[in-house]
């Protein structure tokens, strides 16, 4: 591993990832686990994957008491990783009792999109940006890996309605969430993590999905527009604000690693004008200067629920260290490994 992976991704395997206090196997584990399995796959290193399927066959050990919510799918991926790996059933075997809890039982509102839930909490009639990433991603790979074309299309219909639902007209970018029994988009916040799921999703989808180019062409000229309007709303220093329409709010890290991996991957996979690289260059070179010399990613926002009021984002702490902090500035770093090679 380079240098400054090398140092993130030990500091990522040496964090509590039960910031939260729901439990190890929620979203932050999931998110910080999904960056350890890029560095695996970039470098072969050995540590890392010990380390995952440490953390996995663990929680599986105590699987039934582990929560059944979309926030808790994250860590899915890297059962998925395990499975590909050792060809071991009893992965498969968890992967698939989830995404069927998700196909036939998980609340949904009539329009057919995935009611938001955490561990403990569901919020009732309203759709939430995460889930793109949360439920899209592990679908569409699990469907792959199956040639399961149910779970694909489910992944694929969750992430189109989402964004249907949540992409501002006119701008492209992208509320936090969206009420449909009030037809409203709840806080009204074009809130920056959120937007980055988006940005990190799509490409993550496609970059292996053979075939669908009808979904495909649709998906990536929602991100271009959603590209086009994070240009016009970085900052000059590479950085981008934790509410995309105040500049004046503050500059959070995990949102501006997450857009420079996902404009990097889909400029590599030919999605996206190579214009916007020099977005990229400067939001990478932006999160460097928030890395400790120890691996910590610096000014991370905190989990993130809806807030009232857009002001509100504002008052969202940044803490010292984030295991989703730690896992897309991973996924940031391992493009660029990708990219210079």
């Amino acid at each position: 591993m380079n240098g400054i992976m090398e140092k993130v991704a030990r500091a990522t395997m040496q964090m509590d990832f039960n910031v939260d206090k729901k439990g190890d196997w929620d979203w932050g584990a999931g998110v910080a686990l999904y960056g350890l399995r890029k560095v695996y796959e970039t470098t072969g290193n050995q540590e890392i994957y010990n380390f995952i399927k440490t953390f996995i066959d663990a929680n599986l050990a105590k699987s039934q008491k582990i929560s059944y919510n979309i926030n808790t799918t994250a860590p899915l991926l890297s059962v998925l990783l395990l499975y590909r790996e050792t060809g071991e059933p009893h992965y498969l075997a968890f992967a698939e009792k989830f995404a069927s809890w998700i196909m036939k039982e998980a609340p949904r509102l009539s329009n057919g999109a995935l009611e938001h839930t955490v561990i403990n909490d569901k919020f009732a009639g309203e759709m939430w940006v995460d889930t793109v990433f949360m439920a899209g991603v592990f679908l569409t790979e699990l469907g792959q890996m199956l040639n399961n074309s149910a779970y694909i299309e489910e992944g694929l219909l969750q992430a189109r309605l989402h964004i249907e639902f949540l992409q501002k007209e006119g701008d492209g970018l992208l509320y936090h969430g969206y009420s449909l029994a009030g037809n409203h988009h709840l806080s009204g916040c074009l809130w920056a993590r959120g937007n980055s799921w988006v940005t990190i999703s799509i490409p993550e989808i496609f970059a292996t999905l053979i075939g669908y180019e009808k979904e495909k062409r649709w998906f990536f000229d929602r991100i271009h527009l959603q590209v086009e309007a994070l240009a016009a709303v970085q900052k000059e220093n590479g950085m981008w604000p934790t509410i995309l329409s105040d500049a004046s709010s503050y500059e959070e890290t995990s949102a501006t690693a997450g857009f420079v991996y996902g404009i990097s991957k889909n400029v590599r996979l030919g999605y996206l004008d190579k214009k916007y690289l020099l977005c990229a260059e400067k939001g990478y070179e932006a999160v460097l200067r928030h890395i400790t010399e120890e691996g910590t990613v610096l000014d991370v926002s905190a989990g993130t629920g809806i807030q009232n009021s857009i002001q509100e984002y504002n008052t969202i702490p940044r803490q010292s260290i984030m295991p989703w902090g730690q896992g897309i500035t991973l996924l940031m770093l391992c493009q660029e490994a990708h990219e210079t090679t």
